[in-house]
């Protein structure tokens, strides 16, 4: 199995999101939406200071390869926490939403698609603290 670029997964999520904005009726692609908006900030998330053996530096990149290379040492970038995504009452509602209707009809989806589904919205679930909770 090939592994993906960094650029190839931005590529991937910008489509994905756009994917999703085009289908705002369904509850499952709002909640893909938001969990590729949070993906791609992660991937485009740019890192805040360099760890260079025990000093951490806040200059530019160049700045910080130039220092490395004198010290001969390898740059660690360090990265923001990213701030806590506000969650929209429509990606609570939609999750709800999957449930109530996953709960009243006998699931249709079966293999590897279902077991995917039901993970991201476990997860999504308990990131966004919505009170319902995966299997």
């Amino acid at each position: 199995m090939t592994e993906l670029t960094k650029e190839q997964l931005i590529e991937e999520a910008k489509l994905k999101i756009a994917i999703a904005k085009c289908h705002t009726n369904s509850g499952m692609a709002r909640v893909e939406g938001e969990l590729f908006k949070i993906a791609l900030a992660s991937l485009e998330a740019e890192p805040i200071a360099w760890k260079c053996g025990e000093n951490i530096i806040l200059f530019n990149p160049d700045t910080v390869e130039a220092y490395a290379k004198r010290a001969e040492i390898s740059p660690k970038p360090l990265f923001a926490a990213p701030p806590v995504p506000v969650v929209s009452e429509e990606l609570v509602k939609a999750v709800r939403f999957y449930e109530k209707v996953k709960r009243e009809n006998p699931p249709v989806e079966t293999g590897a698609w279902k077991d995917a589904v039901d993970w991201v919205l476990k997860e999504a679930c308990q990131v966004v603290n919505t009170g319902i909770k995966g299997d």
